[in-house]
């Protein structure tokens, strides 16, 4: 994330300096480029191991949410097993939600680069930088960089809603079930 925001930084200052070359912007395609490389490189390489931490996170925090909301303080200990239950769930949502956050960074700060590239004001007789501005914005804009894990699940917001959502449904099957038991 550190190196798209030289990059936007690069930009900035090339706009102020009036320093918009064609080899320039030709560098900041390559590294937009290397920079999703990496992405994806990462997302195949660490699939397996995040699909498996996101698939016990799940199991995780339905069982212990639903052991917080069927157990009682009365038994010895009670107070500190609930306690300890419930900042298991909140680490492991956290974690969750604390790599959504820097996925969905890398995504806010490509879309920030496009939004400096469209202020461009590049002279008529400049064609090449036209275009490489232009191949850098499309390419930015047609295909968001996104940190997927093979083709099973993407990074992103609404990832951890949809494990909210099934965490939810979950513990109002366990729920059910738990109070036909009784």
């Amino acid at each position: 994330m550190h190196l798209i925001l030289q990059i936007r930084s690069s930009i900035i200052e090339a706009i102020k300096r009036d320093r918009l070359t064609t080899p320039g912007v030709k560098s900041w395609r390559k590294l937009v480029h290397l920079i999703r490389m990496q992405v994806n490189f990462a997302g195949d390489w660490q699939k397996s191991h995040q699909l498996m931490l996101l698939i016990g996170s799940i199991v995780v925090a339905t069982g212990l949410t639903f052991l917080i909301l069927t157990s009682s303080f009365d038994r010895p200990n009670g107070g500190f097993l609930m306690l300890m239950q419930s900042s298991y769930v909140f680490m492991v949502v956290g974690r969750i939600y604390l790599k959504i956050y820097a996925a969905n960074s890398i995504s806010l700060e490509e879309s920030l680069i496009a939004r400096e590239l469209i202020f461009l004001s590049i002279p008529e007789d400049e064609f090449s930088t036209q275009l490489e501005v232009k191949f850098l914005y499309d390419m930015i804009k047609l295909k968001p960089c996104s940190i997927n894990f093979g083709s099973y699940a993407i990074l992103n917001k609404s990832l951890i809603l949809g494990i909210g959502s099934q965490v939810v449904t979950y513990l109002i099957v366990l729920m059910q079930f738990s109070q036909t038991q009784s």
